[in-house]
């Protein structure tokens, strides 16, 4: 095993990978993280401190106060699954993927499909080769769902994923247009373009029509007896 291991910085972010994913779950237990960063001073540091927290205060204890103010609540709840979490504005897309995370019934999983959902529902909204953040959590039953489907685990079948690839779509679309985050139109701004009234200046000469007086329909075509 030792021949295969890379460096220690390399070692110490798979690490720091795996932390992560269970801290962000359960966000009402005490984690700490320490690393000793050479063999020559063997000092430990103290990487991360989260204490029990809310799901929103634990994310910002994790990735820093900054991204707060970019965090947009999710929560969708139906017979086949429960969605809640957090989704980022399109403004605070990037091009790197490190602060994106499914969950389901407590466990990470990785899931492309799924991510071209959330994807999706920004429609437009993001500049080219950027993707949001996200946190979200799915609640469902555990009968409905296969975790061995990859070595790691981290690869999830669902039973109906299609209909759950629909609801996690639009409850992201949701929480977008909640916050006011699809641009509208504002009736209010004094630079917008004024358009000049409509006016009818076509004139037209009265038509002028020919009428026979003498003119009798009933005598057409009539013969004398």
């Amino acid at each position: 095993r030792r021949k295969f291991l890379k460096s220690n910085k390399s070692e110490f972010s798979h690490i720091e990978q795996d932390f992560l994913r269970i801290a962000l779950v359960y966000p009402d237990i005490h984690f700490e993280l320490r690393h000793t960063v050479t063999s020559l001073h063997p000092e430990e540091v103290v990487c991360y401190n989260l204490p029990p927290a809310g799901l929103r205060e634990r994310i910002v204890a994790v990735f820093g106060k900054q991204i707060n103010t970019s965090l947009l609540s999710v929560a969708a709840d139906s017979s086949m699954a429960k969605i809640y979490g957090f989704v980022g504005k399109p403004e605070d897309a990037n091009r790197q993927r490190t602060k994106q995370y499914f969950f389901v019934n407590g466990r990470f999983m990785k899931h492309p499909y799924f991510h071209k959902a959330v994807v999706q529902a920004y429609d437009r909204m993001l500049q080219d080769g950027t993707s949001p953040d996200y946190f979200l959590y799915f609640e469902m039953d555990p009968e409905c769902i296969d975790v061995n489907i990859h070595p790691t685990k981290t690869e999830i079948k669902f039973e109906n994923e299609s209909e759950i690839w629909k609801i996690l779509m639009a409850s992201v679309k949701e929480a977008l247009g909640r916050f006011s985050v699809v641009p509208s139109i504002d009736f209010d701004n004094d630079s917008m373009l004024e358009i000049p009234p409509y006016k009818n200046d076509l004139t037209a000469d009265e038509p002028i029509i020919n009428v026979d007086p003498s003119y009798n329909p009933f005598n057409v075509g009539k013969t004398a007896p």
